[in-house]
């Protein structure tokens, strides 16, 4: 049999019960929340900036327009340089021949005899 002394038999007051064991729990929950709230709002901040949604809409808008009128610039000028789809890419076998052809050119017997001529 176990005797209860009056320590045990005394209660404590509700308002001690909430000051130490609901205030710290009050405090983490809001803490808690604070914490997340503020790293959400960072995360949404790098975010928009990584993809350029923090500008306003004009911003972006005017962004857009010079970035038009140098792709317009560029085009332009390509234009102005005419380009001929019609020419004919020369195969590898038309080239080998073509050097082949000049390499027999230069190496005519009279040209090579020239050659020795002005080095004497």
């Amino acid at each position: 049999m176990i005797r209860k002394t009056t320590e045990q038999n005394k209660k404590i007051p509700p308002m001690a019960t909430f000051i130490r064991y609901g205030l710290p729990f009050v405090l983490f929950v809001a803490g808690a929340s604070f914490v997340v709230a503020s790293a959400l709002d960072g995360k949404n901040k790098e975010r928009d900036l990584a993809t350029g949604q923090s500008m306003s809409k004009s911003e972006r808008q005017a962004k857009m327009e010079t970035e038009r009128d140098n792709m317009v610039k560029k085009m332009e000028h390509m234009a102005k340089v005419e380009f001929d789809n019609t020419k004919r890419i020369e195969r590898p076998e038309d080239i080998l021949e073509r050097r082949r052809l000049e390499r027999e050119n230069r190496n005519v017997w009279y040209k090579r005899l020239g050659r020795w001529m002005k080095i004497v």
